[in-house]
């Protein structure tokens, strides 16, 4: 995330376009200072249910691995590792339903505690 050296906004990915290209630039929506991405930076445009959306990714995106990890089976692929995660899909009484994502084939099942 980049900020502006002029005001302190954070610089939103927006397109220009030129006479025979498009690039992308990284535009203060406050004071209108613009800037090229940081060579640690690439930015992806995709087009979602007709406009545009940019994302900035960093490199270091890739090695990211923020889930836990633990041993057991997935249904699809019989992986024995898969990440886990907790999230409250009932109401505050309930107890907690229980994610898990294989780490081979990326299948996703839940399991209710």
């Amino acid at each position: 995330m980049d900020f502006c050296p002029k005001c302190g906004s954070r610089l939103k990915p927006k397109q220009i376009k030129g006479e025979n290209s498009t690039s992308i630039a990284l535009v203060c929506p406050r004071c209108g200072y613009s800037s090229q991405p940081r060579g640690d930076k690439t930015l992806v445009s995709e087009d979602v249910a007709g406009g545009t959306s940019i994302k900035v990714v960093g490199e270091e995106a890739d090695d990211l691995k923020t889930m836990p990890v633990t041993t057991i089976e997935c249904p699809k692929c019989h992986n024995m590792e898969a990440q886990w995660w907790f999230l409250q899909t009932r109401s505050g009484d309930e107890p907690p339903t229980q994610f898990y994502r294989c780490t081979k084939c990326g299948h996703t099942w839940r399991q209710y505690a």
